[in-house]
């Protein structure tokens, strides 16, 4: 190899090195600062949560109002984040910019409502029609021809109902177009009366708290129906069941799919399976409880506290059954709404809000009597309604 070719080969060489050395510092350089962006990211994050997590709030501001006239005898209830109005006359749905969804006239003597996401079941207690709404409009009448004791209604539509029947008591299972699904047939002499009744939010599974005496001994027997795939292997859908002797189990409910619970006069159950629901805890009850409230994720019991300290104490379990949140107030509270990660206690003229971690978030009163409180989807927004005005606040 002659010299210069052996020097230009060199020189090729060393020009070729120091690139690759000006590469990977290049590289090195966007990396290190692509990391430095997601740890100010992360922080900023971080310090945002943690300022919310312990943020105070002390007053609210009024974002938009609706006026209405106002009626005596409406009630109001949380429709998905929008506005549900009924009375004996009517019910009617609409938003926070004054957007009417439906409206829908009948006549009932005592109108029973119950609302799963988009949908609305509208039905008067020992009437025969039970109306089927969602966000379009009416989806459906159900006819019963039976006296109708209780309804619920799912996220997907579908509709169960107790009906009366002479000796007979029917729980009868539609869809929303009024379509009969299942038909399980109750008597208190062979399975019990059927005390109280849920479906989950897919519409598949149903619970049913049946009340059964045999020789002056109470039982409950809590009952698990499903109506897919998996249920259909079973005989009359039912996948599994467990009694409790002694005890009064006046309510049942789907936390979410996957989970349901029962409360009883002695004990607080929660169930978990997507097909067949199985006993996961149990708390044995000592105390009397007022009411039962739940979300999606979390289950909270009132109970009468009775002291000089407080009246009342409200608990709140996780899914697994541990408890995350305990406080006692004073507050005669109208409702307790159980949003997310908030704990919302409330009554015409005060309400309390913590997080789930115990911190007061807001502690103050309204400036008008208040009906019903509506959580949206900011953890700082809600909706309350009084007799003639809805208004969207921000808490500040």
């Amino acid at each position: 190899m002659s010299r210069a070719k052996a020097y230009f080969q060199k020189k090729e060489n060393n020009e070729k090195n120091e690139f690759r050395q000006k590469l990977v510092r290049h590289r090195l350089t966007i990396f290190y600062r692509v990391v430095l962006i997601v740890l100010v990211i992360v922080a900023a994050s971080f310090g945002l949560y943690y300022n919310y997590q312990n943020m105070v709030y002390t007053s609210y501001e009024v974002l938009k109002r609706v006026e209405f006239e106002e009626t005596t005898t409406a009630s109001y209830m949380n429709y998905n984040g929008n506005i549900l109005k009924f009375s004996q006359d009517g019910a009617t749905a609409f938003t926070m910019d004054n957007e009417m969804l439906w409206n829908e006239t009948y006549e009932m003597q005592n109108p029973m409502v119950d609302v799963s996401g988009e949908y609305v079941a509208l039905g008067d207690y020992k009437g025969t029609m039970i109306y089927v709404m969602n966000t379009s409009g009416k989806c459906g009448e159900i006819d019963t021809m039976l006296s109708v004791q209780k309804f619920c209604i799912s996220a997907s539509g579908m509709v169960a109902a107790i009906l009366e029947d002479g000796g007979t008591t029917w729980v009868r299972v539609y869809n929303s177009s009024g379509e009969t699904v299942a038909d399980i047939k109750t008597t208190m002499a062979i399975s019990g009366y059927p005390f109280n009744i849920a479906l989950s939010d897919d519409g598949i599974k149903l619970a049913i708290s049946y009340l059964f005496i045999d020789s002056g001994k109470l039982t409950t027997t809590v009952g698990f129906y499903n109506f897919g795939s998996v249920g259909q292997n079973e005989i009359d859908n039912f996948v599994s069941g467990f009694s409790y002797s002694d005890t009064v189990v006046p309510y049942v409910d789907f936390v979410n799919n996957a989970t349901s619970i029962a409360v009883g006069d002695d004990r607080f159950v929660i169930y978990n399976g997507n097909q067949k629901p199985d006993s996961k805890f149990e708390q044995p009850l000592t105390e009397e409880v007022e009411s039962v409230f739940h979300g999606d994720k979390y289950t909270g019991l009132v109970f009468l506290e009775g002291s000089s300290e407080a009246k009342y104490r409200i608990d709140v379990y996780n899914e697994a059954g541990n408890l995350v949140f305990s406080r006692k107030f004073d507050m005669e509270y109208t409702d307790i709404v159980l949003q997310g990660e908030l704990v919302i206690i409330y009554n015409s003229s005060e309400c309390s809000i913590y997080n789930i971690q115990g911190t007061e978030k807001f502690e103050g009163t309204f400036d008008k009597s208040v009906l019903t409180l509506i959580p949206t989807d900011s953890m700082t927004k809600f909706i309350l309604i009084s007799g003639n005005r809805a208004e969207e606040i921000r808490l500040k």
